[in-house]
């Protein structure tokens, strides 16, 4: 029994272990090391952070303005798309009116209406 008082006096029981031969303030102290504790930054690091959020902030504003650009750049390019698709159709349109207006058939009728004859010596092509 006198073996298991000293034992008792000799050893604490601390979470769940046994640790022999260490005093309370020891332990104390032994936590307060263990835990973690937030360092404090040096002037270098605090300038260092700061130059980097301004750097982002710069990054993060090029990409919205960028995007910005972007979008208008895409309106304008529809928009000029829209106006050729336009004026080609318009230009088909006339190509076609042109070809009517043109035909030989309707030219000879427009002649002898007027009282004109064809005289083939007189005639030249011309094309561009």
């Amino acid at each position: 029994m006198a073996q298991n008082n000293y034992a008792g006096r000799r050893t604490k029981l601390i979470n769940d272990t046994v640790i022999t031969g260490i005093s309370e303030k020891e332990l104390k102290r032994a936590r307060e090391v263990v835990t973690a504790r937030q360092l404090p930054l040096s002037k270098f690091e605090k300038i260092l952070i700061t130059i980097c959020g301004f750097i982002l902030v710069g990054l993060m504003l090029t990409v919205v303005s960028g995007k910005i650009g972007l979008s208008a750049a895409q309106h304008n390019l529809e928009t000029t798309q829209e106006k050729a698709t336009a004026l080609s159709s318009k230009n088909t349109i006339m190509e076609q009116e042109i070809n009517q207006l043109s035909d030989q058939s309707r030219l000879n009728k427009i002649a002898k209406k007027a009282g004109l004859s064809l005289n083939s010596e007189n005639i030249r092509n011309v094309n561009k």
